[in-house]
């Protein structure tokens, strides 16, 4: 039978917070320190539970053939990561992946090694794990009457819109700091040349010492909780227009904490 509405939305999240338990796990566990993944403040990674939901959709017929399965999964799951990662580019001016050292990658946004993982990945959900959900949903929405499904899309809602605020004021800040840095290279550009004329145009180089002396005085706006986890849980975060604080971002965490 295909699913009803309430149950994709109860499979969407439940594969949200499984990526998020997921990404939290390996990525404390590479990094040495807690990581609190995803990109809403909640413990759900959204781009899992739009990416396994529509692959269980597509893969409703298919799932009895392995090759087909992990076909369609490859293929699915590579679409979703490459549109994520346009999308946060275009609308948030941020990277937060960035697979340009990978073989075979595309604009850093997928890679052949990646979605090969993603196809595997996808087989054993759907042989392993899916059933074992499947059975959980089921006696949920008999118990709930689709209710829960309704509390998820409140709750998800009002996150993703709080999300969205936080995310153009970090992307505000950054921008900022980028200004305030700029303005002070400048400064003391003029300021050494006025004293040394003859030595002609100054040539700026490392400026972060100096600039890290006066953060109390360029400091522009202090970080949130949230930004400085966007920081910390994303270390190959790029916010695109704002490459001087990128540089930076570990000594201004250091100051913040």
């Amino acid at each position: 039978m295909p699913y009803s509405i309430s149950e994709i939305i109860v499979l969407f999240f439940t594969y949200s917070f499984i990526g998020w338990l997921w990404e939290t796990c390996y990525c404390s566990i590479k990094d040495h320190h807690y990581d609190y993944r995803g990109f809403l403040f909640g413990p759900y990674c959204p781009v899992y539970g739009f990416a396994i939901t529509t692959i269980l959709i597509c893969t409703k017929d298919v799932q009895d053939n392995l090759f087909l399965l992990f076909v369609v999964g490859f293929i699915v799951a590579t679409v979703f990561e490459y549109f994520a990662s346009f999308f946060l580019e275009k609308v948030f001016h941020m990277k937060l992946w960035d697979y340009s050292h990978l073989w075979g990658n595309v604009q850093g946004r997928v890679a052949p090694i990646i979605s090969l993982f993603w196809g595997i990945g996808v087989v054993l959900l759907v042989k392993f794990v899916q059933p074992f959900v499947q059975d959980i949903i089921n006696i949920e929405e008999r118990d709930t009457h689709g209710w829960l499904a309704v509390g998820i899309t409140v709750v998800m809602g009002i996150d993703t819109v709080l999300t969205m605020i936080s995310v153009e004021r970090f992307h505000t800040t950054t921008k900022m700091w980028d200004d305030h840095i700029n303005q002070f290279i400048e400064r003391v550009r003029i300021k050494v040349e006025s004293r040394m004329p003859e030595k002609g145009k100054l040539k700026v180089g490392d400026w972060h010492h100096s600039v890290m002396q006066h953060y109390n005085e360029l400091q522009p706006y202090k970080l949130s909780w949230n930004h400085k986890r966007f920081l910390k849980s994303f270390p190959k975060l790029k916010v695109l227009d704002a490459p001087k604080f990128m540089e930076i971002k570990k000594d201004i965490l250091k100051k913040e904490d």
